[in-house]
């Protein structure tokens, strides 16, 4: 029996699903190659001003969100960051999440307190692997796996909610069955994994030899998918993401971000992807959005197989 709503299938989908993304700048202390908001390809402010901030905030929250995402660029260079959290307590937001690298988390663990003394409720960390010379390849700064680890567990031991945020590229997809296997083992007390894979935009564009094809990484998720199930640690597909019918992921119609987004009638951004010839007899074509517009452009869709 099909579930009729995504708070059926999805543990706290309502508030997953309506979060309103809120980039502080896009100033960052790394350089991912495969970045899909670099500063040098948009026109969009380093640091985006305090009371651009607060306004940014009140608008967003008049439209009815009441989680609200802070994003970069790496929102932790900023040190009015704890004000931010606090107000956007002030203005109601139930659940504050930030996404971050951990490099100055893991620098400093009282940061972590002033932000969960703030109100700060959920972080969404980017560890690409759990091999330290790929993640600090990855992000093009030699230490950063280990700043990363021990942000992490400055957010754990301060009892904030941890997501992962691991981007797959060719470098780093193969090994990713170990990489489910570390967490638990060594991150004990991180909530889920939101696997992303990147994307054909900004940086990653330049650097499109980064992006896997999809029929090669296919086997390394399933393998991976099935030892999350076996240790008890939840695997999400976001948006950023595949599609349904790789990696086995229609399987795991619980875990598919654009699924519940379907049910919930909240289709975001979905004018990026777009259906190739293969998906046209898929069962679950309403609820996928394909792939990129650009991924035909890198590699064949002829790996998609309908549903």
């Amino acid at each position: 029996m099909k579930p009729e709503t995504a708070q059926e299938i999805f543990p706290e989908a309502r508030g997953n699903l309506r979060y309103a993304l809120l980039r502080l700048g896009l100033g960052c202390n790394v350089a991912c190659p495969f970045c899909n908001v670099p500063w040098e390809s948009y026109d969009y402010p380093i640091r985006l001003s305090i009371n651009d901030v607060q306004r940014e905030m009140i608008r967003l929250r008049e439209t009815g969100a009441d989680c609200l995402e802070l994003s970069g660029g790496e929102p932790t260079l900023r040190p009015d960051l704890p004000w931010i959290v606090e107000e956007a307590r002030r203005l109601g937001y139930r659940r504050v999440e930030l996404q971050t690298n951990a490099v100055v988390p893991g620098k400093s663990p009282k940061s972590v307190i002033e932000l969960k003394n703030a109100g700060l409720t959920d972080v969404f960390v980017g560890l690409h692997s759990h091999l330290p010379n790929v993640h600090d390849f990855l992000v093009r700064q030699t230490g950063a796996f280990d700043l990363c680890v021990a942000g992490i567990a400055n957010f754990i031991e301060a009892g904030i909610a941890t997501t992962l945020n691991p981007v797959l590229t060719v470098v780093n997809y193969k090994p990713l069955p170990d990489f489910i296997e570390y967490v638990p083992r060594c991150l004990p007390g991180v909530r889920s994994i939101s696997l992303s894979v990147v994307q054909p935009h900004g940086r990653a564009w330049s650097n499109r030899k980064l992006i896997p094809r999809y029929g090669e990484i296919s086997p390394y998720i399933e393998k991976a998918l099935d030892r999350s199930e076996a240790l008890g640690l939840r695997v999400n597909n976001p948006y950023c993401g595949l599609p349904m019918c790789v990696g086995g992921w229609h399987k795991r119609l619980d875990r598919n971000v654009e699924y519940c987004e379907t049910l919930s009638a909240r289709e975001s951004g979905r004018d990026q992807k777009f259906h190739p010839p293969e998906c046209v007899s898929c069962s679950l074509r309403r609820f996928c959005g394909g792939v990129w517009k650009e991924y035909p452009l890198i590699h064949p869709t002829s790996d998609l197989k309908p549903i």
